[in-house]
Parts: structure tokens; C-alpha cells; sequence
């Protein structure tokens, strides 16, 4: 576990540096005009044999099962266990523009979230995430990741296997 934890520092302080550089990287998606807007999309991962929920860009989305109920367990002020590192740095939030209704192939809703991020979407009830560490579309390593609790790639139909980096399954 500990050298996870170096991983995901090392993943915080590029983050960091990137922003410093200019670049970004969101997950949210905003229309052009009010109203509904296709936020998420469905894709196969051959390599966890399911179908995953994933942004415009298509990028793998994780829910964390402890986040039921408008419970919010990774917010700016949480970090993970072990480090100084923020959850939020590590997890980006799927968020809509305020007053806009997410779309998709799957019925989504939206929560405030606590700590002042805007509102987010929601699959079940449980909030959606991109993972730092998935590069491009199609990486899944946040299944099954531990960290402030197990994160699963958000799938339709059949719940995703977890990954090499172990973790429980969660029923959808």
C-alpha cells in the first residue's frame, strides 16, 4: 500500500506542475445553450468484460460505494489515508453547469456536492469520477482502487470484475 500511495503523490505533484504550465483537464461538460446535454456515453472494456459509463472524452467513470445518500467522502478538504494528498486531485468530479440536466444512455442525476464544486453527476445515486492515473480512453486502473474506499468503474448491466490492484465488486 505504502508504495501506492508514493504513485499517487508523484500523480498530485504532475498535476500540480501541470496546472502551473496552463493546461487542463475537466470532466465536465458544458452546453452551449440550457437544457439537456450528452454527458455520458457507454464503451466495452475488453479487459474488465463489461460496459462502462465514460465521459465526452471517454474516459473510464468510478463511483466509491461509501457515497450514498448525498454522503460525500472525497471533497477538497479530504486527503488520502496516508499522505497529504488530496482526494480530489487524484478523483475528478463529473460535474454539469448549475441549472442543466445530464444526459446519457443510462438515467443520471445530479447532487451538490458539499464542498462548493458545483453539482454532480450521479448513476444510482452514487456520484461519477475520472481517475488521474487513466491516460486515455479505454484505461480502467481505478477498478477496484483503495484509497479513502474501494472505487469501481461505473458499469451497465453486469458489475465490472475488479482489477489487478484488487478491491471488491459492487453490484449495481
Amino acid at each position: 500500500m505504502r508504495y501506492r500511495f508514493g504513485i499517487l503523490a508523484g500523480m498530485a505533484a504532475a498535476a500540480v506542475l501541470a496546472a502551473g504550465c496552463g493546461s487542463s483537464s475537466s470532466s465536465s461538460s458544458t452546453p452551449a445553450s440550457g437544457g439537456a446535454q450528452t454527458t455520458v456515453h457507454t464503451a466495452r472494456s475488453s479487459s474488465l468484460g463489461a460496459d462502462l459509463l465514460v465521459n465526452a472524452r471517454g474516459m473510464t467513470l468510478y463511483t466509491l460505494s461509501a457515497e450514498r445518500g448525498g454522503k460525500f467522502i472525497c471533497t477538497k478538504g479530504s486527503t488520502i489515508p496516508g499522505g497529504n494528498v488530496s482526494c480530489l486531485s487524484v478523483w475528478k468530479p463529473l460535474t454539469v453547469a448549475s441549472g442543466t440536466r445530464p444526459s446519457g444512455p443510462v438515467a443520471l442525476g445530479t447532487v451538490a456536492r458539499p464542498d462548493g464544486g458545483g453539482t454532480q453527476v450521479t448513476y444510482h445515486g452514487l456520484p461519477l469520477y475520472t481517475f488521474a492515473n487513466d491516460k486515455a480512453p479505454g484505461d480502467a486502473s481505478g477498478n477496484g482502487f483503495k484509497d479513502v474506499g474501494t472505487w469501481k468503474a461505473a458499469t451497465v448491466g453486469a458489475a465490472a470484475a475488479p482489477s489487478s490492484s484488487g478491491g471488491g465488486a459492487y453490484g449495481y
